[in-house]
């Protein structure tokens, strides 16, 4: 039986099984200051998540000029993206809700230089975007993006329309990537009286249908602030009444078993958690799973401090708890994803979002998202303007990509307990999951340790007793280079990792540990641990 989340039952886990050990006890012990002892609860898992639990999304205002949208055919993109999956794929953000589906609109001729340079192909075995038009683009991209932050920084957003092709860029990508497309629809198209106007979605319905694509939907993003944005006012019940009305819209279509998610708020603060309430208690019924979105910080004034403060990552909890605890009181049972987060909104913190020191947040915060029973949690932004992103403007991957990739092969749905004996906790931070069996190397009953040491010390961790003589591989994540915590490139284990072409990823190699070794992970890194037959039966 798995442990749904109810008030009091989190903290208790949260600070694992066994009472604080003060550290007169520890030195009883004899232990040295930088070694510690680790607690597990392997009985039963705590919380059951997504096979595509670490998704990621694609920001709606690549759409905003549909040329950078061939982007999306580079096969170097989608090698990158198919290493993630399983996963969704989000298609939203601020201009979910200033998108209009034009049928009758061309394509760009950039859009229509990649479809015809895949005539007689398979459209899943593409041939390089034409070099001419790549060229073109990459130089153009960064004007593009700054124009994107602007319009982001002054909230001040304009309608663009979308055609067919651009619906086909983004649902090959996703197809051919092994990704499953969540797509926004706009919600501030409003009748006289602010109904929820459903002709446009109609339209993109119909044309999905003729298609036969396979698609999951959202209706909006962050309705909370659609008076700032807009100057249009929903409150939470008529935001149901809309989902009840898209819902009906899809029963009458071949979407009929489509899932419909939402509905995409921010922050849990004052009036969006009422906000969430009321649409709960009207159009609950009607979604899939619960979404909203999180943040830690301002991408304008954070500091590489704030990144590496524990104290910092903490508040993800109660943001998470707040969820939870409206969620229990109106749809209870009611599955809540994070459907869209990252370390630093507004584009994320230059310098820092795209850095090996961005790692700790999202690390913990996959950590946290699981042992709270957040299903699913969808990274903002795999490709895109701004500096959070996993693949960079010239489709490298950032040290959060590579993260995320070892992340997908060494951990797997169950959910166990981990915890640090003794004072001083949060700056070491451990998880536990049962290990992937997709993984080639590793077998039902192995486990999967995953940890960050923000101390500036080496800490060495030492496995509970009846695990202590079993072999371990290690998978240790420190920057590479000389810019060390702010480095765009990262080793594995002392190798550097990088793509072995454009269309092939490297292996991530573990390094075995004589059984009976401590597991030492040094300051300000990160790293996984897979403890070989541990044979736990939660895991089989």
């Amino acid at each position: 039986m798995l442990l749904r989340w109810r008030p009091g039952l989190l903290l208790l886990l949260l600070l694992g099984q066994l009472g604080l050990l003060c550290r007169g006890a520890l030195a009883a012990q004899g232990l040295a200051e930088d070694t510690v002892e680790l607690d597990f609860f392997t009985k039963r898992p705590v919380h059951l998540v997504s096979p595509a639990f670490l998704s990621f999304t694609i920001d709606a205002n690549l759409v905003t000029d549909p040329r950078f949208l061939t982007f999306l055919g580079s096969p170097k993109l989608r090698t990158l993206a198919r290493g993630l999956s399983p996963a969704y794929l989000r298609f939203g953000g601020t201009k979910t809700d200033f998108l209009i589906f034009d049928p009758e609109k061309e394509p760009t001729f950039e859009e229509r230089s990649f479809w015809q340079s895949q005539v007689n192909q398979d459209i899943c075995k593409s041939r390089s975007i034409p070099s001419d038009v790549e060229k073109r683009l990459r130089l153009e991209w960064p004007f593009q993006e700054q124009l994107l932050l602007r319009e982001q920084y002054q909230k001040k957003f304009k309608n663009s329309t979308y055609s067919r092709s651009s619906v086909d860029m983004l649902y090959t990508f996703a197809n051919c990537s092994g990704l499953d497309l969540i797509f926004g629809l706009n919600a501030l198209l409003r009748t006289a009286d602010l109904h929820w106007n459903n002709s446009n979605a109609q339209l993109l319905l119909d044309y999905c249908s003729s298609k036969s694509y396979n698609i999951s939907w959202e209706l909006g993003n962050e309705p909370n602030s659609f008076l700032k944005k807009s100057g249009i006012y929903i409150d939470g019940f008529q935001l149901g009444e809309d989902f009840i009305e898209l819902h009906k819209l899809l029963g009458k279509s071949t979407f009929k078993n489509a899932k419909l998610y939402g509905p995409d708020i921010g922050q849990p603060r004052g009036k969006t958690v009422k906000m969430l309430r009321s649409f709960l208690k009207a159009g609950g019924e009607v979604i899939d799973s619960v979404t909203w979105h999180h943040y830690y910080l301002n991408g304008r004034i954070a500091t590489k401090e704030d990144f590496l403060n524990p104290d910092v990552l903490d508040t993800f909890i109660l943001s998470a708890q707040k969820i939870f605890q409206v969620v229990e009181e109106t749809r209870p049972g009611k599955k809540v994803w994070l459907g869209e987060t990252s370390s630093a909104y507004g584009g994320g913190a230059p310098l820092l979002s795209n850095t090996f020191a961005a790692g700790f947040m999202w690390l913990d915060k996959l950590g946290l998202s699981a042992r709270m029973g957040i299903e699913v949690v969808m990274r903002q932004v795999f490709f895109g303007a701004g500096n959070y992103h996993l693949v960079d403007e010239n489709f490298n991957p950032l040290p959060d990509y590579w993260l995320s990739l070892l992340f997908k092969k060494l951990v797997g749905t169950n959910v166990l307990m981990a915890s640090v004996k003794g004072p001083d906790r949060n700056k070491l931070r451990v998880y536990l999951h049962c290990t992937n069996i997709n993984h080639p190397r590793y077998k039902e009953g192995d486990l999967t340790l995953y940890a960050l040491n923000l101390h500036n010390v080496t800490m060495s961790l030492q496995l509970p007793y009846h695990l202590f003589d079993k072999q371990v591989d290690k998978y240790l994540v420190k920057p590479s280079g000389p810019d060390g915590l702010l480095s765009k490139s990262v080793q594995l284990n002392g190798q550097i990792l990088k793509m072995v072409d454009d269309e092939t990823l490297p292996a991530l190699m573990e390094k075995p540990l004589r059984p009976g070794s401590s597991l030492g992970l040094p300051a300000f890194s990160y790293g996984f641990f897979v403890i070989r037959n541990a044979k736990v039966a939660a895991c089989i």
